[in-house]
């Protein structure tokens, strides 16, 4: 039985259908691999939101997000959980797009495609 542990939900909640396109991706990489989000400057607001995979966390600045039968499945670093704090994480699948949506209560505005936005 696997044991998922949204770790930090506090900080930021991620549904079960993220963390399920999480591991369906994290599935074709290699063993230590994990998704990790970045706030970084940038966008048409401002600041934009980048997921990528990565296999090296720091224990000194990472933020493990959440954890599985002690495999790290997402993380981020401190500096961005100070844009990203109580945000909520979602997967959403429409006819003409798939993509992670953020939903970070901060933000005053955002772009039409939701992956940049201003404070």
């Amino acid at each position: 039985m696997d044991k998922t542990s949204n770790k930090n939900k506090k900080l930021i909640s991620v549904t079960a259908n993220a963390i399920k396109q999480f591991k369906k991706i994290l599935s074709e990489e290699e063993e230590k691999s994990f998704v990790r989000i970045l706030v970084d400057s940038g966008g048409c607001s401002g600041f934009s939101y980048k997921f990528s995979i990565d296999k090296c966390c720091d224990s000194t600045s990472d933020i493990i997000l959440v954890k599985e039968n002690n495999k790290n499945i997402f993380v981020t670093d401190k500096i961005s959980l100070n844009y990203i704090k109580d945000s909520s994480i979602d997967w959403i699948e429409s006819l003409t797009n798939s993509q992670f949506l953020v939903s970070n209560p901060i933000a005053k505005s955002s772009c039409g495609c939701g992956s940049s936005f201003s404070i």
